[in-house]
């Protein structure tokens, strides 16, 4: 299997995803800000809201949800009532999911994302 990337390897791949995006409606990122609980990977602002992001690799299935509860207490700093997690998940056999659900009052709208890693010695074959 190969190594495991980098939360932020993750991070910046859907900064450079978002960026153009968020340029073109007039929004604005604000990448790692720190708050009193720590630092929230990504905000997002348009039209006077915001829209937090929080940024994972797949560890666990237990650590998994510990993400979308430290989402959740990032969200009810802000007083945002919805935020976004995007796990990058590398395993052998990634499994894409896409869930919608309430943690702590707020709303976590998760996304697993496949990441399909070759060996370097398989792509010279």
């Amino acid at each position: 299997m190969p190594d495991t990337p980098r939360e932020s390897v993750g991070r910046h791949l859907l900064l450079a995803y978002l960026d153009q995006f968020v340029r073109l409606v007039g929004g604005m990122m604000h990448i790692e800000v720190q708050t009193g609980r720590g630092r929230m990977d990504l905000i997002i602002t348009h039209n006077w809201r915001k829209y937090i992001v929080e940024t994972k690799i797949w560890k666990r299935d237990n650590r998994y949800q510990a993400g979308k509860r430290q989402l959740a207490a990032y969200l009810k700093l802000e007083r945002v009532g919805e935020g976004y997690y995007v796990v990058f998940d590398h395993r052998r056999n990634p499994q894409s999911r896409v869930e919608t659900e309430t943690v702590d009052g707020v709303t976590i709208r998760s996304y697993v994302i496949p990441v399909v890693q070759e060996l370097p010695s398989s792509t010279l074959a």
